[in-house]
């Protein structure tokens, strides 16, 4: 059989034919069940191997791969998800001055923050920040996400320009635009545009859980960001994850152009035989992104029902939808539209927004309360529902009675509780 040209993902692969393994982990590549099926493949850093803590050999090679794909001078992996690779660019940020970030940013963003101690001055609008900027030399680095949890897209063209004017670093959280430079029918990924992106081979590539690309414009910052990986990465980093990453940039690159038309031909055939139905698909930049609205009627009803059949959508958010298509799923669209034809929904959806939520100074120790015991408490935390992972609350703010009612009636898909209490400061 052929190679890939993915040097890990064959490394990994050649050795998972090894007579014995006294090494981690120790299921020795030789556990059984189904559960098991790869457990030839997870391995730690032997000989050959390399160490993502230093690359020197595949994993080297492979991040550069990488890198060429995304049009970036260099390309870290990272298998914990693009919630470290925010860390680390937070962390390249915090050393220079002031973080500002634009519109809604994921919890991680704010965890990040609470971690490292940084205060962000948050923006609804680019033209808000210009203008900030304008007067204000401080700010050393902005985030954004681009694109959003819809697969719409942030229009940046202006903020990189600027920013690459006035000396600060554009930050993008693309973790849902992976596969963006892999097809001319997808929106111009973040990665080689903006200063630092990241984003999840894991949301809409073939990678397991975990995978991401931390990626760099230029030189500039290289050497921090593998310092601070060194800091926030595990030290057990999933070779599985990694080799997955690399087999995926190898797959995507060779199919990418014939893997999104094929989705784009299946996609406006589902819309086409969805005239009459009772929702409407939404409009998104990302073909691969197939939202669904039910027009004012609860998603997470169609979801349950949708579940009840074996089909899992990636989220249900209010009225509507979500479904994220891929090389993999997309033969299977006739069978979602068969069943949706049987769902009728009844129970409407509810937006929830308290624009009443008072601002306390941020003092004292943190505390945890029941949620029933919340109301005029100070939020010692982000409070948000995942998906999509953005709070409604963040902290210092107070918490009014149409929130504790909105958290104990959702606690299940609430992040920011402890225990299913709520952080308070006392």
């Amino acid at each position: 059989m052929q190679k890939l040209d993915a040097p890990l993902y064959n490394a990994v692969e050649k050795a998972a034919g090894a007579r014995a393994r006294f090494c981690m982990p120790s299921h020795a590549g030789k556990a059984k069940g189904t559960l098991f099926a790869s457990c030839a493949f997870d391995y730690t850093e032997v000989e050959g191997l390399d160490n993502l803590a230093c690359p020197t050999g595949v994993i080297l090679e492979a991040e550069k791969k990488a890198a060429a794909v995304q049009r970036c001078a260099h390309t870290l992996f990272v298998t914990q998800g693009s919630t470290v690779c925010m860390h680390i660019a937070l962390s390249v940020a915090k050393d220079r001055g002031e973080v500002a970030c634009i519109g809604n940013m994921h919890k991680s963003f704010y965890g990040g923050c609470a971690l490292l101690g940084i205060s962000p001055i948050t923006f609804d609008s680019v033209r808000d920040f210009l203008q900030f900027t304008a007067k204000s030399g401080n700010v050393s680095a902005v985030f954004y996400t681009s694109p959003d949890y819809y697969g719409n897209v942030f229009d940046d063209d202006a903020l990189i320009k600027e920013c690459e004017k006035r000396g600060i670093i554009t930050v993008a959280d693309a973790a849902h635009g992976a596969h963006f430079a892999y097809s001319t029918l997808l929106p111009v990924a973040a990665a080689g545009r903006a200063d630092v992106s990241f984003c999840s081979t894991h949301k809409t590539m073939a990678a397991y859980t975990g995978g991401a690309l931390l990626n760099l414009k230029d030189d500039r910052f290289y050497d921090e960001a593998v310092y601070y990986r060194q800091l926030w990465h595990t030290t057990s980093p999933s070779y599985l994850v990694m080799a997955s990453t690399d087999y995926s940039r190898a797959i995507w690159q060779k199919y990418g152009e014939k893997f999104y038309a094929d989705i784009l031909g299946k996609r406006d055939k589902f819309k086409k035989s969805s005239d009459g139905a009772v929702y409407r698909i939404e409009k998104s930049d990302d073909i691969s992104r197939l939202v669904l609205n039910f027009c004012g009627y609860d998603a997470h009803e169609a979801n349950s029902y949708l579940a009840s059949k074996g089909i899992f959508a990636e989220a249900a958010i209010g009225d509507k939808l979500i479904f994220i298509l891929n090389p993999y799923n997309v033969g299977e669209l006739d069978l979602l539209k068969s069943e949706l034809d049987g769902f009728s929904p009844s129970v409407k959806a509810e937006e929830y927004a308290d624009k009443s939520r008072k601002v306390a100074n941020m003092c004292g120790r943190v505390v945890f309360v029941p949620v029933g015991e919340g109301e005029g408490r100070v939020c010692a935390g982000e409070i948000g529902f995942y998906p999509p992972g953005t709070p409604f609350i963040r902290r210092g703010e107070v918490f009014t009675h149409k929130d504790i009612e909105e958290i104990a009636k959702k606690a299940g898909c609430t992040f920011g509780l402890v225990n299913g209490k709520l952080v308070v400061l006392q």
